[in-house]
């Protein structure tokens, strides 16, 4: 997520998009409409023999093309008019005086079955849409024929969507009326199923049922094994040598999972987070799993590998951490990219050597695509089956001071999702991914509160777009950093919808919070996946393979050499000079250990091997003064300037010299991270400052520490023209790879249903 050119004010974006801004919410200036023509929208078609897709094929059967411009005329229904299957009709809620909407599904006698129906004001997207748009919901109602005031008439409202709010999302008609159910899932002797945590612990329990009968359950619990010959794999589990037995009614699986035996490879981006592995010898323990269920895995296995990587295309591409996730779950294939920023474009460029990549500013490139004489280089609709995109966030960004409420009106960068969003109306791509800062939902537009989510919404509907949304923190997913953001995944009406990816690992952090909206009724709060699967990834497990180095300490203020400098250089750490305009440390080295965890093997993967040298361990250059503050922060987990003043370190003037600064900046820490805690949000500038110095070694985090903080695998080159500044902006500005990779899961996982469903 980079910064797009600032030369011009107006962002450039299609018709439609510039209707929603106009009509919707009044605004008029800050973009220009480009091209003249889109596609179409995909229409859903209802199938199944289900009640609702019945009911709901009897209602659009009603409508007309011009239902779009319809008011709501709820003409008084006649006797003769008994109300059926796929009537929308105006009853009294049972026990109350409350007017609700409901679809008929089904009627027996005098009692109606139906689902509700809501209007735009009981959604998230209250004043943002005509209320003549209703929206189904999956909530049952049941009521009898007299409490029927009205029939609405079909041609009088537009029902193009369902509203889910436990989610959120709004969801295609075809997904809504396939009623697709979780069927309750059969367990079977040598199944492995996944418990909730026990006795105070985080992580779920996997056990294995070895024998499964009417009053009780006997299993064997699998036990988390930290590290093998020095090896910590997060999937490694020993099984107990006893058996338990338990009460059948307190038996209670959360999911299915699988163990297999433990194999020399390297660790896999396609493992999904219920694959455990065993060594050989503990197997012996274990009882053959189900082969029905066995078979059923392998065959959901190979018909995964059997697809065909999806097409996509970043926007604001940056280094492309999250097409990179995308491409290394095996979602996607990135053929196209585009960025303003020419370092993040030849980064980009060379991990994606086959992809076109561009750099040009996402709106002209927009303008060009959409005119009579369209470059050849642009993709044309039907090129593009994913659009992933970040548009500028400092607007929104919390570390941004100066960032406002109502920044999307005062700053025009901020409306580039616009631009985005004529991206996805001209290509019409299957799938579509927003990522963004937490920042991006406070944003005031036109005085709606949430304008900038709502804005989205109200543009992909009226493209013919299903969308869900919600918080994500990147270090429940295998990132072992804390970075909260926000994420919305739409896709084309007449598909499945991917659901936000659920947390995998834990994560001794802040963790994401439930997504709150507004509408006619209150406020309302989303609610928040938890009890992860995996343990959480500290520091220690990321970077503690790479090669051991300190700053030296120049003693511009306090004269040297210290005794802690000459004990480290007796232990063999090098001691480097730093000079402020040249990188410090190894452009090119050897590892210091081999990996350590399975992380550390996952970032050193290259084409079926394992890397033996690393690229980029170096810091920037810094001044004389910032060096020997850093350093004379004491090694312990956490310590800040405030050490500088601790009888071990002894130097207070090191903090005199600016104290003011102090008072200044709230970011003004020197913190020392914890070996065995997480990394704190990486920004776009490292300095001594912040909270990034190295736990265990006397300087700041090199490029690749902080590119392993963020998942980009050691392959990864960062394009700096020898300004290494230029690879940790790209590095703060990107999204970690492990999001990306989960949220490619879940495209997967959405195509799959799709494909059971055809």
């Amino acid at each position: 997520m980079t910064h797009t050119s600032e030369r011009r004010t107006l962002i450039k974006t299609t018709a439609r998009i510039g209707q929603v801004l106009s009509r919707d919410f009044g605004l008029r200036n800050g973009y220009q409409v480009v091209g003249t023509t889109a596609s179409a929208c995909a229409k859903a078609t209802i199938q199944g023999g289900s009640e609702r897709a019945a009911a709901v094929k009897r209602f659009l059967e009603r409508q007309t093309p011009t239902d779009t411009q319809a008011t709501d005329r709820n003409p008084s229904i006649h006797l003769e008019e008994a109300p059926g299957l796929g009537d929308l009709v105006l009853a009294t809620k049972p026990g109350t005086t409350q007017r609700i909407r409901v679809l008929i599904v089904s009627r027996v006698g005098r009692h109606i079955q139906g689902v509700l129906v809501v209007t735009s004001s009981e959604t998230i997207l209250r004043g943002v849409m005509d209320d003549n748009e209703v929206f189904v919901t999956s909530q049952r109602v049941t009521i009898g024929v007299d409490a029927i005031v009205t029939k609405i008439d079909a041609r009088g409202v537009v029902l193009r969507r369902a509203w889910i709010p436990e989610l959120p999302a709004f969801t295609g008609l075809a997904e809504w009326a396939a009623e697709i159910r979780d069927d309750e899932v059969q367990y079977h002797d040598g199944d492995f199923v996944l418990l909730g945590p026990r006795d105070g612990a985080r992580l779920m329990d996997v056990v294995q049922i070895h024998r499964l009968r009417n009053l009780d359950v006997v299993i064997r619990r699998l036990h988390r094994q930290a590290s093998t010959s020095s090896f910590k794999h997060d999937r490694l589990l020993v099984p107990d040598r006893e058996f338990l037995r338990i009460d059948r009614r307190h038996f209670k699986p959360i999911a299915k999972c699988y163990v297999t035996t433990l194999v020399d490879t390297p660790s896999s981006w396609l493992s999904e987070a219920t694959d455990f592995f065993v060594t050989e010898e503990s197997a012996q323990l274990l009882r053959p799993p189900c082969d029905t269920c066995t078979m059923a895995k392998r065959q959901d296995r190979r018909s995964q590998r059997a697809m065909k990587p999806l097409r996509a295309m970043e926007l604001m591409c940056g280094p492309g951490g999250l097409t990179l996730g995308l491409d290394l779950s095996g979602a996607c294939e990135t053929t196209f990219a585009m960025d303003a920023d020419a370092h993040a474009v030849e980064t980009f460029r060379r991990h994606h050597p086959n992809a076109k990549i561009l750099c040009v500013d996402a709106g002209d490139a927009l303008e060009q695509a959409m005119s009579p004489n369209a470059e050849n280089s642009l993709p044309r609709p039907g090129d593009i089956d994913v659009i992933a995109a970040g548009p500028p966030c400092q607007g929104f960004s919390r570390k941004n001071q100066t960032a406002a409420r109502d920044a999307a009106e005062k700053d025009p960068r901020n409306l580039l999702v616009c631009t985005v969003l004529g991206w996805v109306h001209h290509l019409r791509p299957k799938y579509f991914v927003l990522e963004n800062v937490e920042g991006f939902t406070a944003s005031k537009l036109s005085g709606h509160d949430q304008g900038m989510v709502k804005l989205v919404l109200a543009a992909l509907l009226k493209i013919g777009y299903a969308a869900t949304w919600g918080f994500v923190q990147s270090g429940a997913y295998g990132c072992a950093q804390s970075r909260g953001r926000f994420i919305l995944l739409a896709a084309r009406q007449d598909l499945t919808l991917p659901k936000l990816p659920q947390p995998t690992h834990d994560f001794q952090g802040r963790s994401s919070s439930g997504f709150w909206w507004s509408d006619a009724s209150g406020q309302h709060t989303s609610r928040v996946p938890s009890m992860p699967i995996l343990p959480a990834l500290s520091v220690a497990d990321a970077i503690d393979d790479l090669a051991v180095f300190d700053w030296r300490d120049p003693h511009q203020t306090y004269e040297g050499p210290d005794a802690i400098e000459l004990e480290r250089e007796r232990a063999g750490i090098a001691q480097l000079e730093v000079a402020s305009s040249t990188p410090t440390g190894f452009a090119s080295t050897p590892y210091a250990t081999p990996p350590n965890t399975s992380y550390q093997q996952r970032m050193r993967a290259f084409g079926g091997k394992i890397m033996t040298r690393t690229r980029q361990h170096q810091t920037s250059g810094y001044s004389a003064i910032m060096v020997e503050r850093v350093v004379n922060v004491a090694l312990d987990p956490g310590s800040t300037y405030d050490s500088w003043s601790l009888p071990s370190v002894n130097k207070p003037a090191l903090l005199s010299l600016d104290q003011t600064e102090r008072w200044r900046n709230e970011h003004f820490k020197f913190e020392r991270l914890d070996s065995e805690g997480h990394f704190k949000i990486l920004t776009t500038k490292v300095r001594g400052e912040g909270s990034l110095l190295h736990p265990t070694q006397r300087r700041l985090l090199t490029v690749r520490e902080c590119a392993r903080a963020q998942g980009f695998p050691d392959w990864i080159d960062f394009a700096t023209d020898g300004n290494l500044q230029e690879a940790y902006k790209q590095i703060g500005n990107a999204v970690p790879v492990p999001l990306g990779a989960a949220i490619g899961r879940s495209i997967v996982s959405a195509r799959m249903k799709d494909d059971d469903r055809a």
